[in-house]
């Protein structure tokens, strides 16, 4: 009987954690997005228009959507259907869809000097992507991995980086 109890209550809290594990929105992502990208000191690499590669659909849905200029800069978003796609783009969003991709799209945009945002915050952490998004205490938060993010062209503003959750140091 205890054992059966116990065994509930790992399922009830394992099912209770799942079902408050929620997702940055996609709408706020893609305005959050594109404002870390005006924030790069490096920000004239990216070109006129500045062109965005996405691997997710409903992300580049949303993205599509969104009327924002960059600095005086119109963007572009375009679907990205493999790795090898990434030499066109300066700035990209890996979504869920091709996280085991994650790692290769990365060492791509690497040597591009192209800035990798994630979906999933395992692309941040160990996938070799820049930036991502995730929920603490129900308020959206920015993940910067800065050894990434120096690798793939980027130099974040202090400022900027002292409100973001902080991964990856320098070596």
């Amino acid at each position: 009987m205890r054992n059966k109890i116990v065994l509930m209550v790992i399922v009830l809290v394992a099912f209770s954690a799942a079902a408050f594990s929620i997702d940055v929105p996609h709408p706020l992502q893609a305005k959050l997005m594109l404002k870390i990208i005006s924030m790069d000191r490096n920000f004239t690499r990216f070109g006129d228009p500045v062109k965005i590669g996405v691997s997710s659909d409903a992300f580049l849905e949303v993205l599509k959507e969104t009327k924002f200029s960059i600095k005086g800069k119109r963007f572009v978003a375009e679907k990205i259907n493999k790795v090898d796609d990434i030499a066109d783009y300066k700035v990209i969003y890996v979504g869920k869809d091709w996280a085991k991709q994650c790692i290769a799209a990365s060492e791509k945009a690497a040597a591009n000097k192209c800035l990798v945002f994630c979906e999933a915050e395992e692309g941040v952490l160990s996938g070799g992507g820049s930036v991502s998004f995730k929920v603490v205490d129900t308020n959206p938060k920015i993940v910067v991995n800065i050894a990434n993010a120096k690798k793939q062209g980027t130099d974040f503003p202090a400022v900027f980086l002292k409100s973001t959750i902080v991964v990856g140091g320098l070596k």
